[in-house]
């Protein structure tokens, strides 16, 4: 009996063509042999995406000569069962003489999540171009269109701190579509590169890769009845090719500061005597969802700094993110020309104006001279970029989400958390969020080099920094992702044998120092080893370990020496090198370790010296580790992370109990509010504070009192600083992972403070569910908090101090193989 339900359950299924795993989502195949086949997706009864195709795709020779197009595609067979709907066609290019195969499938991945992915196959040529465009268009015209940082999207592209929109049917229920990793899409989300010439800063690129990832129909086009969420891959704007305009610019301008301003003609001369940042400030005509390019020349006796805010209401805001940025000194000769050349990509900015000051921002007795500044709007040639090789498979995929609308807030988590189970990735809400996160910060390296990169945040991109990309990437068990990061920053590796502390696309890096990074590596060689049984290059492995070896404990007495501080609290270096900070001597410890179990002759007697060395920096009367001996009233979080290295690399602990508890016990925890998992307790914990033995029992940093030099004397002024960044900001992961440390050690608040902390990550500032690089511990808006912060991917390095703490294993990461 059960064999004839099934059978006529298939039966069914094959004549009308409708799937369904639950009771929300359901695919139907539409359509006949003449004009092909797609898929309509419904929620319940409800028919909710209506396509006409399922994709467009733009092909060309790499020399631009030839071009063809496949438009609105449909499949000519299609299969399916009660998990997938599979449509194939096999098409003849007349323009390549080439026949190419594309499969496009889908699959319900639970009552809310479809996947979609799209194969493109061909055998007969090396390789040529390609962008593909997904239009996924809605059944009936919705209430509202929503982005993941705008609550009412008027249209046009989304360049955003996530790729995520949606539209809200007429029943208020939200269908979202997310996409897969850059590295696996073959897209980048980044917009500019370091500025050459040693000025600091970022400019725009010329060859502007996938500004338009995701799109949607503008006010215009819905008054036409159209209506539409767009994601394409593969599309790069020529800013050197296409038509430009020259923008006309009001000689209106403001004085910023002492400077005396004289204008001729073409020309603008300051001159200065104050030092503080001074110059001129105009209203430029950028408008919303364009490019542009702001050039000029320059001589003077001081660095020229440029820079584009947004104004809002009459009120500067925000730096413009997608091009120049921190240009703070452009170098210039006395008597020489310079000339500056950099593009800006303008996403939505809510129609705010922009304002430009350009100037010094530390000038004394010196002059600047400008000529022949101009604003170009560009109107660039679009261009292809993405790659099909002879014989590889190259594929794209997509995921569309269903729920109930909510709000905007609901949204924003929604598209981190359905993201991460389209993935198949299983944890809490945290920890699918931060996955999701770190997803959408993988991406390729550029339009000429598809290997992975991770970044930071957006407001890092272009660049990887070795520590996010290595607490980012272990955390995954993709095997691909962490041979090839991993291999990329080996292949930074100087003759000395040590690693790079970033890798900057479009622009070199000399930036090599005795910090974290090859311990880093050498930590990351370990691991791909142990999980898969990765063959290490032997030749780069002694070269780091002899530059370890040797920057480090030159004499072999086990005490650890650095110019650096080997933790991510890198604001000050010391000259000559310096034993004082408890972290450094814990991570050398770990070092040795690591060194001896990648087969070299390390005696363990050496690695105990190191470790009794850590414990030392446990003082008895004071009860914590001496973050830096010669300010010994400061406590970090970061000095339990060899702790938590040793937990998690070798499952023994270093420190004692009692070292632990008391550590984490004269730590203050803030943030206190009502709604938390555990209220009684606060939500934060500053990385970096100054114990103190009054009745609040500790104080931020001072110009008097706090270990970072001149950084902390110019900074700490005052208390304006006071709970933000290196003066008692919360960064989630040394925070989380010293916690698991005290979890291990038996301490009983650690469970709960872990909870607190996820929570807060989320909930303390509303209009940002999403991950930070750090938490203030002491603000009364949220509106100061940094917006440069939003998004920092390593915090999914939470999901390892997840192991450690026994509540994750292996088996919930997608990716991970026995």
């Amino acid at each position: 009996m059960n064999r004839f339900f099934n059978t006529l359950y298939i039966l069914l299924f094959c004549l009308i063509g409708t799937i369904s795993t639950s009771q929300n989502i359901n695919l139907k195949v539409v359509g006949d042999n003449e004009d092909g086949f797609n898929v309509d997706i419904y929620n319940g009864n409800q028919l909710i995406v209506k396509n006409t195709e399922e994709f467009s795709l733009e092909m060309s020779s790499f020399d631009l000569s030839e071009k063809a197009k496949i438009s609105a595609w449909k499949g000519a067979k299609w299969i399916g069962d009660t998990k997938s709907v599979q449509l194939t066609r096999d098409t003849y290019i007349a323009e390549f003489d080439l026949n190419i195969s594309i499969t496009v499938t889908y699959e319900i991945v639970n009552k809310n999540v479809i996947k979609k992915s799209i194969d493109l196959f061909q055998s007969g040529m090396p390789s040529l171009y390609y962008t593909i465009s997904e239009t996924s268009k809605p059944a009936q015209t919705p209430s509202k269109y929503v982005t993941f940082e705008y609550d009412n999207f008027p249209g046009g592209f989304a360049h955003e701190i996530f790729p995520s929109a949606g539209f809200v049917t007429a029943d208020n229920h939200v269908v979202g579509f997310l996409m897969d990793a850059g590295y696996k899409n073959h897209y980048t989300r980044t917009t500019r590169r370091r500025f050459n010439g040693h000025g600091g800063g970022f400019v725009g690129m010329r060859k502007l890769p996938d500004p338009a990832l995701v799109s949607l129909a503008t006010v215009a086009e819905r008054g036409n009845k159209e209506h539409y969420i767009k994601q394409t891959f593969g599309e790069m704007y020529n800013l050197d090719a296409g038509s430009e305009s020259k923008l006309e610019i009001d000689d209106n301008f403001q004085k910023v500061g002492a400077v005396a301003v004289e204008k001729k003609s073409n020309l603008i001369a300051l001159n200065y005597n104050d030092s503080n940042q001074s110059g001129i400030e105009m209203t430029v005509p950028l408008k919303d969802q364009k490019v542009y390019t702001v050039s000029f020349l320059s001589k003077g006796t001081a660095p020229v700094a440029l820079k584009l805010f947004r104004i809002k209401n009459g009120k500067k805001t925000v730096e413009l993110e997608h091009g120049i940025k921190y240009i703070d000194k452009f170098p210039v000769k006395e008597n020489e020309w310079t000339v500056f050349k950099g593009s800006v990509l303008v996403p939505y900015i809510e129609n705010d104006t922009v304002s430009l000051f350009i100037g010094a921002q530390d000038a004394k007795n010196c002059s600047i001279q400008i000529k022949d500044f101009q604003i170009m709007e560009h109107h660039p040639r679009v261009e292809s970029y993405n790659r099909i090789n002879m014989g590889e498979k190259v594929t794209k995929t997509t995921y569309v989400f269903i729920e109930p609308w909510k709000n905007h807030h609901d949204f924003v988590i929604s598209s981190q958390s359905r993201l991460a189970e389209g993935k198949g990735f299983k944890g809490t809400l945290i920890e699918k969020m931060l996955y999701a996160n770190f997803n959408m910060l993988t991406w390729i390296t550029s339009v000429n080099d598809f290997t992975p990169l991770n970044v930071p945040n957006m407001n890092y991109a272009p660049d990887m920094y070795n520590r996010d990309s290595f607490f980012a990437t272990v955390s995954s068990y993709n095997k691909e992702l962490n041979l090839e990061i991993w291999k990329k920053w080996g292949d930074t590796q100087t003759s000395k044998g040590g690693i790079a502390t970033i890798i900057t696309p479009e622009m070199g890096s000399v930036e090599v120092k005795d910090n974290e990074a090859t311990i880093q590596w050498l930590i990351w060689a370990m691991l791909n080893k142990r999980r898969f049984g990765a063959v290490l290059p032997e030749a780069k492995i002694k070269k780091a370990v002899e530059y370890v070896l040797h920057e480090f404990d030159e004499d072999k007495d086990g005490i650890c020496k650095s110019r650096f501080t080997l933790s991510q609290i890198d604001i000050i270096d010391y000259q000559p090198k310096t034993d004082r900070l408890a972290v450094n001597q814990g991570m050398f410890a770990i070092a040795l370790r690591t060194i001896k179990e990648l087969g070299f002759d390390i005696s363990e007697a050496y690695v105990e010296k190191a470790e009794q060395e850590y414990r030392n920096f446990y003082d008895v009367e004071r009860k914590h580790l001496l973050f830096d001996k010669n300010y010994p009233d400061i406590i970090t979080l970061t000095d339990l992370e060899p702790e938590f290295f040793s937990l998690w690399l070798f499952n023994k602990p270093i420190l004692t109990d009692e070292m632990v508890v008391n550590h984490l016990e004269k730590m203050p925890i803030l943030n206190k509010v009502p709604n938390a998992p555990h209220p009684e307790y606060g939500t934060t914990a500053p990385v970096c504070i100054r114990l103190t033995n009054d009745t609040q029992g500790y104080t931020y940093l001072s110009p008097e009192y706090q270990p970072f030099g001149e950084f902390g004397e110019s900074n700490y002024k005052g208390g304006a600083t006071d709970g933000v960044y290196y003066n008692g900001g919360s960064w989630m992961r040394p925070e989380y992972c010293a916690y698991v440390v005290g979890q291990r050690h038996g301490w009983d608040k650690a469970k709960k403070l872990m909870e607190n902390r996820a929570w807060a990550e989320i909930n303390l500032n509303p209009k940002w569910p999403y991950s930070k690089e750090f938490i203030p511990t002491k603000w009364t808006t949220t509106d100061s908090w940094w917006p440069s912060t939003r998004g920092l991917c390593w915090n999914v390095f939470i999901l390892m101090a997840g192991e450690v703490a026994g509540i994750r294993t292996p088996e919930m990461d997608p990716d991970f193989k026995k």
